[in-house]
C-alpha cells in the first residue's frame, strides 16, 4: 500500500527537496493550487488534491479529507465497514502564514476560505499524531527525512511536531481575532483573552548579561524596528542593541508624530477667561535624542539636522559614550561626519545616504538601523509576575491649560513647553527637564522626591552651562521649566529661576501652591498647569 503525503504550503522553504524525498522512497505527493504547481515545475509527480483546490474550497467536502487523515486510525474498523476511499493520508506537511491587520478592508485577505481549511487540516492532524507526521516548519524536514529513512519515527518527534501544529494554527487565529479587535477600545470592550501571533525572528547572542539567553519575536507583518533590524547580521544583534534602538525609534517617532501636526490646547487665565493656545506644528524640522538605559542624555528640535546633532550632542559629551541616537531625518554626508566623532553605539534614522554610509564603515563600532517603518501600536504592555499589564497607549500631551499668573506663554514658550512636556513622557515620575532654544539644556529622571528634582535639575543644568565654552556666568540658563510632579518654593527652585527660566508647566497631579504663583507674578515667569499626568 502506497502511503500518501498532503502537502500545502505558504513558506516555500526547503519544500522542494523534501518532497523529492518523499516521491523517491515511495511516497504518493497529494497537493492543490500553487504549491502543486511548484512541485510540478520542479518534475516531482503529484496527485490533484481536489478538495483543496482554491477556487472550490468553500463547497469542498472537507470530511472527506478529514477521514483520510483518521483512517489510519481507525483503519480496522472502517474495512470491516468497506468504506476504504483511497489510500491512508500518513504525513501532512502544511503551513501558513499568521497575520494582522487593522484595516477592515483588508482582513479578506486573512479570512480567505483556504488558510482556514489548513488550520482545519491541521488541527485535526493533531487529533490523530501518533499514525499521522505533521509537519509546519521546514526547520523539521531534515530530521523528518532521517526518521523516515531509517523507519524510525519517534513518539517524542511525533508529539513534539504536533505541538508546533497547533502552535502555528493560535497564531494564525490570533491574528485573525486581534485583526477584528484591534479598533476596539480596552476600557469599552476589555478583551477577554490576550491574543498577540508574535513570531520568533531569531535567537539573540546573548541577554542583558552574557549568562542570559534572549530570543527577538517580531509582529507577523512586516513593519516597526525589528522591519529594520531583520536586515542586520544576527550576531549584531545583542539584546541592548534591539533594545536600545527600539527604544530610541519609538521616541523619535512618537515625539514627531505628535508635534508635527499641534492640536489646539483649550487655556483658561486667572480671571477665568478661556481662550485657545495653538501650537505650531513642526513640518520641516528635524528631532533628534540621545538615549542611553531607556535614560534621555539630550534632545533638539531645529531647522537643520546640523544644528539638531550638534545641540543635542553637546548638552552631554561624557556620558553620552556608547549611547543610542535617533533622528527624524535622513543621515547625509555633512551629519555623519559630524556623528563619527560622537562615539555613538546605535544611530537610527529613516535612512542613509550611500555617502554616510561609507563614511560610518570606518567606525566598526557603530550600527546603523534605517527604519522609516512605524509600527504604532495602542497599548503598552508590561510583563509580571504571572501575567501581563496592558494599557491604553499615552498619546495625548495636553487637553486644559490653566494659567495660573498675569501673563501668558508666547508661542515660542508654549510650543517649547510642548517638547519639554513630550520629552518627559517617555521618564519615569518625579523628573524634571529643562529647555532652552528647543533643546535639552538639563535634566533629571526617576527621583525619589519632588524637592530633590528641582536640585538635581538646577545641578545638571549648571554642569552642561559649564561645559559649554560659549556660555558665560550671566546667560540665562533655560527658557522653560517642565516637571511631573508637585513643586513648592525653595531655595533651589529659586536660584534655579533666578539664572533665566521665563516659564514653568507643571502636570496635572501637581498641587496648586499660592507661594509659587506670588513668586512667579511678582517677577514676570509665566506659570501653568496641565490638566494631564504622564507618569510612566
Amino acid at each position: 500500500m502506497k502511503k500518501q503525503a498532503l502537502i500545502h504550503v505558504e513558506n516555500t522553504e526547503e519544500i522542494i527537496n523534501f518532497a523529492k524525498f518523499l516521491s523517491d522512497n515511495g511516497w504518493e505527493i497529494l497537493s492543490a493550487n500553487k504549491t502543486e504547481e511548484l512541485l510540478r515545475n520542479a518534475e516531482i509527480p503529484v496527485t490533484t488534491e481536489y478538495t483543496m483546490q482554491e477556487s472550490a474550497v468553500h463547497v469542498a467536502d472537507t470530511s472527506t479529507l478529514i477521514r483520510r487523515i483518521f483512517k489510519s486510525k481507525y483503519e480496522s474498523y472502517l474495512q470491516s465497514r468497506n468504506e476504504e476511499n483511497g489510500d491512508s493520508i500518513y504525513l501532512v506537511c502544511a503551513n501558513i502564514y499568521p497575520s494582522m491587520h487593522s484595516n477592515k478592508e483588508k482582513l479578506g485577505d486573512l479570512t480567505k476560505p483556504i488558510n482556514f481549511f489548513i488550520s482545519t487540516i491541521l488541527r485535526n492532524s493533531f487529533l490523530n499524531y501518533k499514525n499521522i507526521l505533521i509537519l509546519s516548519d521546514p526547520k523539521d524536514y531534515k530530521e523528518a527525512m532521517i526518521q523516515i529513512r531509517t523507519e524510525n519515527i519517534t513518539d517524542e518527534f511525533r508529539y513534539y511536531l504536533a505541538g508546533k501544529a497547533l502552535n502555528l494554527v493560535s497564531a494564525f487565529d490570533a491574528g485573525v481575532s486581534s485583526s477584528i479587535l484591534a479598533n476596539l477600545s480596552p476600557t469599552e470592550n476589555s478583551l477577554k483573552y490576550l491574543t498577540l501571533p508574535l513570531k520568533l525572528y531569531t535567537e539573540l547572542p546573548s541577554g542583558m548579561n552574557d549568562h542570559q539567553k534572549a530570543w527577538l519575536y517580531k509582529y507577523p507583518v512586516d513593519n516597526g524596528i525589528v522591519a529594520s533590524l531583520s536586515k542586520m547580521n544576527t550576531q549584531e544583534l545583542s539584546y541592548d542593541l534591539v533594545n536600545e534602538a527600539s527604544f530610541a525609534w519609538e521616541q523619535v517617532s512618537s515625539i514627531y508624530e505628535n508635534l508635527r501636526n499641534q492640536h489646539p490646547i483649550k487655556s483658561f487665565t486667572c480671571e477665568e477667561y478661556e481662550y485657545t493656545t495653538q501650537l505650531t506644528p513642526l513640518t520641516g524640522t528635524v528631532f533628534s535624542m540621545a538615549a542611553k538605559n531607556k535614560l534621555i542624555l539630550g534632545a533638539s528640535i531645529s531647522t537643520n539636522i546640523y544644528d539638531s546633532i550638534k545641540k543635542t550632542y553637546s548638552y552631554d559629551t561624557e556620558n553620552i559614550c556608547d549611547a543610542t541616537f535617533g533622528c527624524s531625518a535622513v543621515i547625509d554626508q555633512d551629519a555623519a561626519k559630524e556623528l563619527i566623532n560622537c562615539n555613538f553605539s546605535v544611530i537610527v534614522a529613516p535612512s542613509f545616504t550611500d555617502e554616510a554610509k561609507e563614511i560610518f564603515s570606518q567606525n566598526k563600532n557603530i550600527h546603523l538601523v534605517a527604519s522609516s517603518k512605524i509600527l504604532c501600536t495602542d497599548f503598552d504592555l508590561d510583563v509580571i509576575n504571572g501575567g501581563f499589564l496592558l494599557q491604553s497607549k499615552d498619546n495625548l500631551i495636553f487637553d486644559k491649560w490653566f494659567i495660573k499668573t498675569k501673563n501668558r506663554p508666547s508661542q515660542k514658550l508654549a510650543d517649547e513647553m510642548a517638547l519639554g512636556t513630550r520629552i518627559l513622557m517617555s521618564s519615569k515620575s518625579n523628573s524634571a527637564i529643562l529647555i532652552k532654544d528647543f533643546a535639552v539644556v538639563g535634566i533629571t529622571q526617576s527621583c525619589k522626591s519632588a524637592k530633590k528634582t528641582i536640585e538635581y535639575v538646577l545641578q545638571d543644568a549648571l554642569e552642561n552651562l559649564s561645559r559649554n565654552t560659549d556660555s558665560n556666568e550671566n546667560e540665562n540658563i533655560a527658557d522653560v521649566l517642565v516637571a511631573d510632579s508637585s513643586i513648592k518654593m525653595s531655595d533651589s527652585l529659586k536660584m534655579l529661576l533666578s539664572k533665566g527660566v521665563s516659564s514653568i508647566i507643571l502636570s496635572g497631579t501637581s498641587l496648586i501652591d499660592e507661594e509659587l504663583i506670588r513668586y512667579c507674578d511678582e517677577n514676570n515667569i509665566v506659570l501653568v498647569y496641565s490638566d494631564l499626568t504622564h507618569n510612566s
